[in-house]
């Protein structure tokens, strides 16, 4: 296979483990999410960390039944291993909230994920 085959192909499993993570937390299918993650994922967000397989499914579930009341995916962009998805985080109390994510792909699980987001709109 040629590299630019493997990059192709590479960019295919990232995009598909990106729209199971986002398919999964939206749907809360906690099972389904599970099988996307790496058992030592690691998650750093502007509310917290998790490390490990289950403290972010725990993180992503606390968040999806306290405040989340549905996301609502604008782009993905996708090459390689890596993975940018920008969406608006909708809450019951806040205008919906500008938000990106950043996924890291290896054999086919997510690795690492970075968020950002303006938090304010939850604290006002």
């Amino acid at each position: 296979m040629t590299t630019r085959g493997a990059i192709m192909d590479q960019t295919d499993t990232t995009r598909a483990a990106a729209t199971t993570y986002f398919d999964s937390w939206r749907n809360r299918d906690w099972n389904r999410l599970r099988t996307v993650l790496a058992p030592d994922v690691e998650f750093v967000g502007v509310m917290g960390t998790a490390n490990g397989i289950d403290e972010c499914i725990a993180g992503l579930q606390g968040m999806a039944e306290s405040i989340m009341t549905d996301l609502r995916l604008h782009t993905r962009v996708v090459e390689g291993p890596d993975a940018m998805t920008w969406f608006d985080l909708h809450t019951a109390n806040t205008p919906p909230i500008p938000t990106v994510n950043w996924s890291h792909v290896e054999d086919g699980l997510i690795t690492t994920i970075r968020v950002i987001f303006d938090p304010r709109p939850l604290f006002a």
